[in-house]
């Protein structure tokens, strides 16, 4: 039998199946690859708008290239309110744990250890870091209507008022809307106005929780955009204001 026109195949479709294979691990290279970058963008852009106290220091670390230690330590914590510049930022940001900072030649800061959270303690004294809005002094603090939902906000100091006082629209952000509420009239700068009054099940400011909150819900239009922290929580301490160095001191009774 003559195979003068008998062509091989075996070695062109080797060759093919090869090349396919070859096509194919690269296109799920490039699939994983960009699986992997949108992932990453994904979290990058979550975090620039964190959601608690963990992703604010993910994004400082981000931001600052601090190495961070002990983050697992982190648990649960509400996002701080913070300002300043990246010292004082990082202040208020660890002021409810025990940590280690290292600094370089130049005195920059290049780590940070977490150690553990800070436990309470009686006879303590906290300094509230403060800012002028007027004649008033605004302080920022995080507050929980049954510890599920935390609000992260500013307060004006008001030793006048006997409540914490909130816009009535808060209740819902607290998670408060299935909770007791009684009607009460109080006294205010504009005069006798009713109000919803509840419990706060948590405040927290400068790393010192306060508990068992008493807290007046008044019309958000009487209220304006102010919140108050009146003598329910400012009258279990004794307190010190000094508008020179623009700071408030309380001392635990």
């Amino acid at each position: 039998m003559d195979n003068t026109f008998i062509k091989p195949i075996g070695f062109p479709l080797m060759a093919t199946i090869d090349s396919m294979i070859s096509t194919i691990k690269r296109s799920l290279l490039i699939f994983n690859w960009l699986f992997m970058l949108i992932a990453v963008n994904s979290h990058a852009q979550d975090i620039q708008n964190p959601r608690d106290l963990f992703e604010q220091i993910l994004m400082l670390q981000s931001q600052t290239k601090i190495e961070i230690v002990g983050m697992e330590r982190i648990e649960n914590e509400p996002k701080a309110l913070i300002r300043g510049n990246t010292e004082q930022q990082i202040q208020q940001l660890f002021a409810s744990f025990n940590h280690i900072i290292s600094r370089n030649t130049k005195g920059q800061i290049e780590r940070i250890v977490i150690v553990n959270k800070k436990e309470k303690q009686e006879g303590s004294r906290i300094v509230l870091p403060t800012k002028h809005q007027g004649n008033h002094l605004i302080v920022p603090v995080s507050i929980s209507g049954t510890g599920k939902f935390w609000k992260t906000m500013d307060m004006l100091i008001d030793t006048g008022a006997d409540l914490v006082v909130l816009p009535e629209s808060m209740i819902d952000q607290l998670g408060m809307r299935d909770s007791t509420f009684t009607t009460e009239k109080i006294q205010t700068a504009n005069g006798t106005i009713d109000a919803k009054i509840g419990t706060l099940q948590e405040l927290k400011i400068a790393g010192e929780t306060v508990e068992n909150i008493p807290a007046a819900f008044i019309a958000d239009a009487q209220l304006g955009s102010n919140s108050l922290l009146g003598m329910s929580v400012l009258g279990r301490f004794q307190v010190t204001i000094d508008d020179q160095a623009q700071t408030i001191t309380l001392f635990k009774k």
